[in-house]
């Protein structure tokens, strides 16, 4: 599970906003919580809160003056290892995760029944918000980098076997087309695309097994950030 998986995410209000002490108060299912200014917070505002596993403290017993804002009793519901850590899910009016070691929960002889507190920074709750955008992911080559457009114009040979046709599906012309093609074969220090004879027009253009590698790794990369930037709505 990645870290944008398993980062808590609560649906909050926000009851009061103290501009002098840089302070705003949440309802988050009922729970009260305490949190950092952010630009724009106003009264009424609904906001998802993002918060780390890894900021969520737990302990035992209701501890005497803390810093710490947040003190939530609760009741732990699961615990979950994982090659990090293990994450150990409480339900303290909200369902809330923390990231601790094995020997914490050993220690601490948590399982799904013990009651706990979380205790949680104000500076820890963090408001997002969804956007409209996408990912594009460039490669860095041995001699410079391969841009969003070259690789897609890398896609668009691999699809048509044609240079010509590949230019006309990203909206470039021929030239510009083969001027990509020579700068990036320089920029990887190696052919990632050859010429070859017959196909559409005459000639065609296919990918070597280097170009080939080069997408593969462009497309897992996009198809992750994409997660996890979906995951983030």
């Amino acid at each position: 599970m990645n870290e944008t998986a398993r980062r808590n995410r609560l649906a909050a209000v926000v009851r009061s906003v103290d501009r002098e002490a840089s302070f705003v108060l949440l309802d988050a299912g009922g729970i009260v919580l305490a949190a950092r200014l952010w630009a724009g917070a106003a009264e009424g505002q609904a906001v998802t809160l993002a918060v780390r596993p890894e900021d969520v403290v737990l302990c035992t017993e209701v501890p005497g003056k803390i810093s710490t804002r947040n003190v939530l009793p609760g009741v732990v519901s699961s615990v979950g290892r994982r090659p990090e850590g293990v994450l150990v899910t409480l339900d303290v009016g909200v369902s809330l995760r923390a990231l601790v070691t094995a020997r914490t929960v050993e220690d601490m002889e948590i399982q799904p029944g013990t009651r706990l507190v979380a205790l949680l920074k104000a500076t820890a709750l963090v408001p997002v918000e969804a956007v409209e955008a996408r990912v594009e992911v460039s490669v860095l080559g041995p001699h410079g980098t391969l841009d969003a457009r070259k690789l897609a114009l890398l896609e668009a040979i691999h699809s048509s076997g044609s240079l010509t046709a590949a230019a006309r599906e990203i909206g470039v012309t021929y030239r510009t087309a083969w001027l990509w093609v020579m700068s990036m074969n320089e920029t990887w220090g190696a052919a990632l695309v050859t010429t070859v004879q017959g196909g559409p027009g005459g000639g065609g253009a296919l990918l070597t097994p280097s170009a080939q590698g080069v997408l593969q790794l462009a497309r897992r990369c996009e198809r992750q950030a994409q997660s996890e930037f979906s995951d983030e709505e």
